[in-house]
């Protein structure tokens, strides 16, 4: 019960789609209309069919989401080669038949939450009472981490008979290519591999909270930053605000250094603190990185990532 009270805020969210806005407009789709006719003047015929054509790709496009792409999506991804390597794949069939299937952000990137929208076919009646995680494997390092923790599939996605739309926010700490395994009952049902790419590794911003300057993402994470020597421990704050979630549970810190994968915790506690500065929660910590460079903090609260945080160690 308490992953649920947790996962109904931005489940509420992601109702009509998992992305921050449309990303292809009814503007776009004129746009595109206009430089098809202009590319074939001089040839009616021909200017016809490729309008067709475009606007038949375009509708496929749009409506996509809301379930007619999810016959085609075996269509767009090859699947696992026989020679052991690992290609994207956007969907997992059986016998020629579609199991599961997922729709990422098309802003998909390492380091940050993104939604995800995961199609399953099995009958509601297969699924019901039964309990639903999604694990992650870095092809590349073979880390893994829980992307979704268990929790009990009570009832079917809005506005479907069964789970064709399960969302669901995850956040991977590195770049590259991850399988996702959906699991039920701790039995995967099936995997999809996805290509993660690289996020930015520009510092990151600083904002004000109370009386200080923290260093982070504005209303959800932040520290203040002494700055970072390479080897030498520090004292840092870090703040916390609930966002629509729970922040309970253990508190720990890796970091990645960038152009690496190799991933280090760096903190430790077994709980947050009370408010701090305007922040709903906070901690004290004391932590070195090991090298000079570019590092992406990485917080989290039990296996959930909350965001990252770029800095620097001189």
């Amino acid at each position: 019960m308490k992953e649920e009270r947790q996962r109904e805020p931005w489940a509420e969210q992601m109702v009509s789609s998992p992305f921050a806005s449309a990303h292809f407009t009814i503007e776009m789709m004129n746009r595109v209309q206009e430089k098809a006719m202009t590319a074939t003047t001089g040839t009616k015929w021909r200017s016809k069919w490729v309008v067709a054509l475009v606007s038949l790709v375009i509708l496929c496009v749009v409506i996509g989401l809301s379930g007619v792409m999810e016959r085609f999506a075996p269509n767009h991804r090859s699947l696992t080669g026989t020679s052991g390597e690992v290609k994207e794949r956007l969907a997992y069939e059986v016998d020629g038949v579609l199991k599961l299937a997922v729709y990422p952000d098309p802003e998909l990137v390492a380091g940050k939450p993104f939604g995800y929208i995961f199609h399953m076919t099995a009958p509601f009646a297969e699924l019901k009472g039964r309990m639903l995680a999604i694990r992650a494997e870095h092809i590349e390092s073979g880390q893994r981490m829980t992307a979704v923790a268990p929790e009990e599939i009570q009832k079917p996605s809005s506005g479907y008979q069964g789970l064709e739309r399960y969302t669901a926010f995850i956040n991977l700490p590195i770049s590259g290519m991850w399988r996702y395994v959906v699991e039920l009952d701790g039995e995967a049902y099936g995997d999809v591999v996805l290509q993660v790419p690289e996020p930015s590794w520009e510092i990151s911003p600083m904002f004000k909270s109370g009386a200080y300057m923290l260093r982070g993402s504005e209303g959800k994470v932040g520290l203040i930053d002494a700055g970072f020597l390479a080897g030498m421990q520090q004292k840092y704050v870090w703040h916390f605000w609930e966002d629509g979630m729970k922040l309970e549970g253990a508190f720990t810190v890796k970091a990645v250094k960038q152009g690496e994968r190799h991933i280090v915790e760096v903190f430790t506690a077994d709980r947050l603190g009370g408010p701090l500065n305007g922040a709903d929660r906070s901690v004290v910590s004391m932590m070195s990185l090991p090298e000079p460079g570019v590092w992406r903090l990485l917080p989290y609260i039990g296996d959930q990532q909350l965001d990252s945080i770029v800095v620097e160690a001189k």
